[in-house]
């Protein structure tokens, strides 16, 4: 008669501890933010170039966001999100200095969806961009200015090395007629002179 009143005792005992335990098991198993690169309230002093979650259980890509902001409330994120089994890497373009602010949302293997956010302070100054060097231009070529050549005395009068120039020939020629003509005046005087 005893064992057949523990029986259902026990039994009762072992229904009543599973309905007890059981709620409690699934809220253990939902997916959590284990750690992150950059750690939450951590200080940066060197460039970065990407923020990495890693979470407890695995993520689905599907509705997985992460927005890097900063001081200014501009988004740094670069591109999407790219998951890998528990972790979730976010590409950043070159951030500012100060507070940077990192919310998150994803959806664990069992379909729930978890979201968060945690910040860090950046010292890393983004790079001054460098301005692209100015070509050079051509030097231009310049150009001498052409002077005509000096005219000799001998040109301007139209003789050269090679000959006489026309206008002196005339004058002697004229010359000669003159001395001629004179020579001859000079005779017809003379023979008159003499015939009287």
């Amino acid at each position: 008669m005893t064992r057949n009143r523990l029986l259902p005792t026990a039994t009762a005992l072992l229904v009543g501890a599973l309905v007890v335990v059981s709620p409690a098991g699934p809220a253990h198993a939902h997916t959590e933010l284990s750690r992150t690169s950059p750690a939450a309230r951590s200080t940066v002093s060197k460039p970065l170039t990407a923020v990495t979650l890693t979470f407890s259980g695995l993520v689905r890509r599907p509705g997985t966001t992460v927005e890097v902001t900063g001081p200014d409330e501009v988004s740094y994120s670069d591109a999407d999100a790219q998951v890998l089994d528990r972790t979730v890497t976010q590409k950043v373009k070159p951030l500012p200095v100060g507070t940077i602010t990192v919310a998150w949302r994803t959806v664990s293997a069992d379909g729930h969806t978890i979201k968060g956010s945690f910040t860090f302070t950046n010292k890393a100054a983004p790079p001054t961009p460098t301005a692209d060097p100015t070509p050079t231009a051509a030097p231009t070529p310049t150009v001498e200015p052409s002077t005509p050549p000096a005219v000799s005395p001998a040109a301007a009068t139209g003789t050269g090395d090679g000959g006489t120039s026309p206008a002196l020939w005339w004058a002697v020629i004229v010359g000669l007629v003159l001395v001629v003509a004179l020579g001859a005046g000079l005779l017809l005087r003379r023979r008159r002179s003499t015939s009287t």
